[in-house]
């Protein structure tokens, strides 16, 4: 059942924030065993845009629940997890992030944007026909022709935009700013953006900018490197790339 104000995303407000504190809205036992609880405001990100969710724990009066998942239930955030002791609406709790698991998450999600910006800057504006992040390494599927004499460049322009450690901005505007500074980098919005009146835009300054609901770094320097590790091709026209930011390869 959803809560009847939706949940806060702290993470939006600060994509740096590691702990805080909230009123449980809502427990539920899940099928599987394991216990699911909504709050009126969280950090942890839940899945979604190609990007996993936060894990961490929830830290309450009479009982911790070590959330191993979160995920979007209409506009609330459900937290899964264990529970050890009991969980209550009503309960004030104190969430902390495993930080070092967010953080290459957020490193490695820049990094996809920097590697796609680096293949539009090398070919022209690229369609990407799907994606994925891990801990640390994800995937691009581009519907383009790179070939593997190529990687070397697309690396070596990736990692140059790394090294300019450019600023990452990430903010919700009205959909005709959004439209705005997406056309000084040649890019637009695109389906999924459809009907929205605010689209929340990334901006690598002096790079490129895209529509995207995940969290990043503040500048690129943060992301350490970026290194290639496969070529695949998909079929129909798609070349799907596999990387790793450094400390992953």
């Amino acid at each position: 059942m959803e809560s009847p104000v939706p949940t806060e995303r702290l993470y939006y407000q600060d994509q740096y924030l590691k702990e805080f504190t909230a009123i449980v809205a809502s427990v539920e036992e899940l099928p599987d065993g394991k216990v699911g609880a909504v709050l009126d405001r969280t950090a942890f990100y839940p899945e979604g845009g190609g990007q996993p969710a936060d894990t961490g724990v929830l830290e309450g009066p009479s009982g911790k629940l070590k959330v191993v998942w979160a995920e979007n239930r209409g506009e609330d955030v459900l937290h899964i997890g264990e529970l050890e002791g009991s969980l209550s609406p009503g309960d004030e709790v104190r969430g902390v992030l495993d930080w070092d698991r967010r953080y290459a998450i957020m490193r490695t999600h820049t990094a996809a944007h920097v590697l796609m910006h680096a293949v539009d800057r090398l070919f022209g504006r690229t369609a990407l026909a799907g994606s994925g992040l891990s801990v640390g390494s994800g995937r691009l599927d581009f519907a383009a022709k790179i070939t593997r004499d190529q990687l070397p460049s697309i690396e070596e322009e990736a990692n140059r935009i790394v090294q300019m450690d450019a600023e990452v901005r990430a903010n919700v505007l009205p959909r005709d700013k959004a439209e705005e500074l997406l056309a000084r980098y040649g890019a637009g919005l695109g389906p999924a953006q459809e009907g929205m009146e605010e689209v929340r835009i990334v901006e690598i300054v002096g790079v490129g900018a895209d529509p995207c609901g995940g969290t990043h770094v503040a500048r690129t320097g943060e992301i350490g490197g970026i290194k290639i590790l496969k070529r695949k091709s998909k079929g129909k026209g798609v070349v799907r790339l596999e990387y790793a930011v450094s400390g992953f390869y």
